[in-house]
């Protein structure tokens, strides 16, 4: 299967010198649009994800600046991964896995063709009923709770490379934090609170306050269709993993599907 045979052509691209904060509303505004081509000249030159806004928005380098007041150069991603239309799957694959990528640009020549995302990644899986959710998760994911602070959440997702984090009570999970979640959660603190309050009171913001409840939830011995649906129905880039009597036992995410890519597994 080659890389034209998935790829999407529905994206969004922005001007590298454009604020974040319009960036970032473009973003929540596009229902499935977690990242946007950034451009210069008419060119790609990199690309802007949720993750990206969340990283810039949580470092100390930032402090008391609005999303308004950055740029989106300042943020992106860069230089540019691609590969051409007609790269076989399991090599596109292995680049985002090899690189800790999520995406990688399709151009023909100097033209943009498109963008293939680990979303897209789900329509290789023709044979999804032989294989099992537990085939694939990964065990014993990290969890974190409501009182955990927003910015330790997103320190930890930084440090482990992780972007999408159960949200848990006890035993039950009770939401979910993701890119998307810390990326919007941090411009609206950085946007509503006075500068010479944020220092002090983002010692005070907390997962609670932020967390998604809606956490995308699956049982182990379901086939990996069941997970594909949930997937493209939610656009979560992982989806919890369920034993028989509804405990965490893992998580299942589109990096695990990109690995399961590239080892032959589909």
């Amino acid at each position: 299967m080659k890389v034209s045979e998935v790829m999407t052509t529905e994206y969004e691209t922005v001007e590298k010198d454009q604020q974040l904060a319009k960036a970032l509303n473009l973003m929540r505004k596009k229902k499935g649009i977690t990242r946007l081509i950034v451009m210069h000249d008419k060119k790609p030159v990199g690309i802007l994800s949720f993750r990206d806004v969340a990283d810039k928005l949580g470092t100390y380098k930032t402090e008391g600046i609005s999303p308004k007041e950055l740029y989106v150069a300042s943020a992106m991603t860069t230089p540019i991964i691609s590969v051409e239309p007609n790269t076989d799957i399991k090599e596109a694959a292995n680049i985002m896995f090899d690189k800790r990528i999520s995406s990688l640009l399709v151009m023909e020549g100097d033209v943009l063709k498109g963008l293939l995302r680990k979303f897209d990644l789900l329509k290789v899986y023709s044979s999804c009923k032989k294989i099992k959710v537990a085939d694939l998760m990964t065990s014993n994911p990290m969890r974190i709770t409501e009182s955990e602070r927003v910015i330790s959440a997103r320190n930890t997702m930084v440090e482990k490379n992780i972007s999408i984090l159960p949200v848990v009570n006890e035993e039950n999970i009770v939401g979910i934090i993701d890119d998307e979640t810390l990326a919007d959660a941090l411009a609206r603190f950085r946007e509503q609170i006075p500068i010479k309050h944020q220092k002090s009171r983002i010692q005070e913001f907390f997962v609670g306050q932020v967390m998604k409840t809606d956490p995308p939830t699956i049982f182990e011995y379901q086939p990996l269709c069941d997970a594909i649906i949930v997937f493209e129905k939610t656009m979560y880039k992982g989806v919890f993993v369920l034993d028989e009597n509804k405990k965490l036992v893992g998580i299942l995410t589109l990096t695990d599907i990109t690995k399961a890519i590239v080892e032959g597994k589909k």
